[in-house]
């Protein structure tokens, strides 16, 4: 029998490494009086019209228009589904009746919501200053079946881990490049700091709540799980392209651009490059299969055929 995941020892050292690492929640951000109109805001080969042919046609104020937008568009969405997920720790704290709800992970779920509130007044000061608003939720209704509550926080927290390893990956590569503005490298840099804690408590909650399936005799339900995980990948990828960004920058057909540059092979394989560290995860683990990871990754498909996944890959943000 495979031994529980010990999920109460993660809480500690999370606990410990969020009392190390705090900073001023209202302060820690140096926003710039004015955005640099020759630097873009976004990495340029991960906006979302890069590799379509309107792109050689864009000014390069359009260009620039787009990287604000596509920035604040990718920081409403990490605002929004970090918003549902502290909505749903808060009812899990203290209960001490599932995985994760005794009063040492409890507590370490304490310093996890304050992290993600200091997140979104962080991304919302960017979005309101430089773009004047935070733009709309466009999360769309998630399916919700019948299942057991292990069932339930296994999908919840797998769905998570997908979100905070889609935006780690930006934050990852973002916060590191010289050609892109100053504020935003700094907000990537804050988030992922306090992000990879969050990645692995996700971690610690799939993997619990996965023994716990298999151990009770739930195992019918992980792969309805699995499915609605894959979902949810598409969903937030899906995300990154706005058509009401393309209307602001003049572009016309807005929702066929999206569609249009959502299906290019160059785009797919940014997006199947994006995807690869949560997929090693999950095939890690014994979540995904081989045919469960994207397009153009067939380099995972070997390492889960010949069960030679990486350590330091399936770390890899």
């Amino acid at each position: 029998m495979q031994a529980r995941p010990d999920v109460i020892q993660v809480a500690k050292k999370l606990t410990d490494s969020s009392l190390k690492n705090r900073f001023d929640t209202f302060n820690r951000v140096d926003y710039q009086e004015k955005l640099n109109a020759d630097r873009l805001q976004f990495p340029e080969e991960f906006l979302s019209l890069y590799h379509h042919p309107i792109y050689k046609d864009l000014s390069d104020e359009q260009k620039w228009k787009l990287s604000l937008g596509e920035t604040a568009n990718f920081f409403a969405c990490n605002i929004f589904g970090e918003q549902h997920l502290i909505s749903h720790m808060e009812n899990k704290i203290y209960r001490n009746k599932f995985v994760g709800e005794d009063p040492i992970s409890s507590e370490y779920a304490q310093h996890f919501i304050h992290e993600e509130n200091s997140h979104t007044f962080m991304l919302a000061g960017y979005c309101i200053r430089y773009y004047g608003q935070v733009l709309p939720n466009r999360t769309i209704a998630m399916a919700a079946p019948k299942l057991s509550p292990y069932g339930e926080d296994c999908l919840f927290f797998a769905r998570t881990f997908v979100l905070e390893m889609f935006l780690g990956y930006m934050n990852r590569i973002a916060r590191d490049r010289d050609d892109i503005d100053t504020t935003v490298r700094q907000i990537h840099y804050f988030h992922l700091l306090d992000e990879v804690r969050h990645i692995a408590w996700d971690r610690a909650m799939v993997e619990g709540n996965l023994w716990e399936l298999k151990e009770r005799g739930l195992g019918h339900e992980i792969p309805i799980i699995k499915e609605l995980v894959k979902t949810y990948s598409k969903v937030s990828f899906n995300s990154l392209y706005n058509p009401r960004i393309y209307k602001e920058i003049g572009l016309e057909n807005p929702s066929l651009l999206c569609r249009e540059a959502a299906e290019i092979p160059a785009r797919k394989k940014i997006v199947a490059e994006w995807s690869k560290g949560f997929e090693l995860y999950l095939c890690k683990i014994g979540f995904y299969g081989a045919s469960d990871i994207s397009e153009n990754s067939a380099i995972l498909e070997r390492y889960v055929a010949t069960n030679q996944v990486s350590h330091s890959l399936v770390e890899a943000v």
